[in-house]
């Protein structure tokens, strides 16, 4: 009887019993997955954030996990300042045998919400890619990457209009320093419409090219680091920067420096400010008719004076960024309060 069973069969059959069994594991994976993302639904639930979404399914055999969840919200509703956001369409693949990094995307428009009351303000955000990588390890978040690409964001409840070329952020737990998390921005060609800071785009233009930010959060979070930063709640941290830069129009600035945020909500720190380009800030201010233009010779030498004594290049200010119990001091100038104090 063997011998009249063709000798190819074997293969084929030891294909099918691998295939067979490989599909068993596949949708036992799949299952898995599905029971981790309601435990992180819960785990977030428990943490004061709230994930809901309309359908999930699991999709992406033989060779991919692909979850697909329809019309997905996340809110951190008991954040001091609450916001929500929100997608039609969600989904994030992994190798079937990887299940700790997710590569995931979101379908626009997406909506997004800040604040409460009359402070709130409602965004529809659209984007040509939306996409995020995010990985765990026993089930705590360990790094957080998201990328937007040619962004455009605009305010539902007044006109309001903002757009950037990208935007990208980077979040990364500290491994060997607890309740610790490096943070890095960039934003490239940041379009601000006149209604978001009409003054500011005349006087420096419409468009900010890049903007970067290098930092460190240390909280006594923990685990929970990542948590509380989605709920905003950074009241008992210090936020250091190592390198902040801005190009905006012909002026540009760099900082560095670290702040402290006392357990009452109460802010200390100090960033060491360069500033490229104040002749071109004092033209614009003269332009808007903010500054008599006969005091334009005065101001400008004043500013070589500043920038010579501060040991700036030429052409750029050193100042630091002072701030006191919550007032902001640009070097001797009170920026916020009442005017008078001194740092």
């Amino acid at each position: 009887m063997l011998n009249r069973i063709p000798k190819t069969a074997f293969p084929m059959l030891a294909l099918a019993l691998l295939l067979g069994l490989y599909t068993l594991y596949w949708m036992s994976v799949a299952d898995r997955l599905r029971l981790e993302i309601d435990t992180w639904q819960a785990r977030q639930a428990e943490d004061g954030i709230e994930v809901t979404w309309d359908d999930m399914r699991v999709t992406g055999w033989p060779l991919r996990l692909r979850l697909e969840l329809d019309n997905l919200r996340y809110a951190a509703l008991s954040a001091d300042t609450p916001w929500s956001w929100q997608t039609p369409e969600f989904h994030a693949h992994a190798l079937p045998y990887r299940l700790d990094h997710l590569i995931a995307a979101a379908r626009s428009p997406m909506q997004l919400t800040y604040g409460r009351g009359s402070n709130e303000q409602r965004w529809e955000v659209a984007a040509e890619s939306a996409e995020a990588s995010y990985v765990m390890r026993d089930g705590h978040p360990l790094r957080l990457a998201i990328d937007l690409q040619t962004v455009e964001a605009t305010r539902l409840d007044r006109p309001a209009v903002l757009g950037a070329e990208r935007l990208q952020v980077h979040a990364r737990k500290v491994e060997d320093l607890d309740g610790a998390v490096d943070i890095a921005l960039r934003g490239a060609n940041m379009a601000l419409g006149k209604d978001i800071a009409p003054g500011l785009v005349d006087l420096m233009g419409p468009t900010i090219e890049h903007v970067g930010v290098q930092s460190r959060v240390t909280a006594l979070a923990g685990d929970r680091v990542f948590q509380d930063l989605a709920l905003l709640a950074v009241d008992g941290a210090t936020l250091q920067v190592s390198q902040g830069t801005i190009t905006w129009g012909e002026t540009g600035a760099t900082a560095s420096g670290a702040m402290d945020i006392a357990a009452n909500g109460t802010a200390n720190g100090r960033f060491d400010t360069t500033l490229r380009g104040h002749d071109v800030i004092i033209d614009g201010l003269i332009r808007q008719k903010l500054i008599a233009s006969n005091m334009e010779g005065t101001l400008k030498t004043a500013m070589s004076v500043l920038s010579l004594a501060s040991g700036a290049d030429p052409g750029q200010l050193r100042l630091p960024l002072i701030i006191k119990n919550d007032e902001v001091f640009l070097g001797p100038v009170r920026l916020t309060g009442t005017a008078g104090d001194t740092p």
